[in-house]
């Protein structure tokens, strides 16, 4: 499962495909639409890392037991020339 945690006008500009938008400020209050996953895998994505490494926090304290962070967020992700969805 993807998190996209940036803001709506970021996550259209390009986004991970399959990805489900959910910014930051609005994850502890939208935290339920993620219970089926909390037993599954969890990657929070942000534009550097910043934010999803945030979002983990909140997502590990919630309960869900596998929670990662990618690692240089989008950016890096397009850097190494890798397909984002619009």
């Amino acid at each position: 499962m993807l998190v996209d945690v940036r803001e709506p006008v970021e996550f259209a500009a390009g986004h991970l495909r399959d990805s489900r938008n959910i910014p930051l400020k609005e994850l502890a209050a939208r935290m339920s639409e993620l219970d089926k996953f909390k037993s599954k895998a969890v990657i929070a994505v942000c534009q550097s890392g910043v934010r999803s490494a945030k979002a983990t926090t909140q997502l590990k304290n919630a309960g869900f037991g596998e929670v990662y962070s990618l690692d240089g967020g989008v950016t890096a992700w397009q850097a190494q020339g890798l397909p984002t969805a619009k």
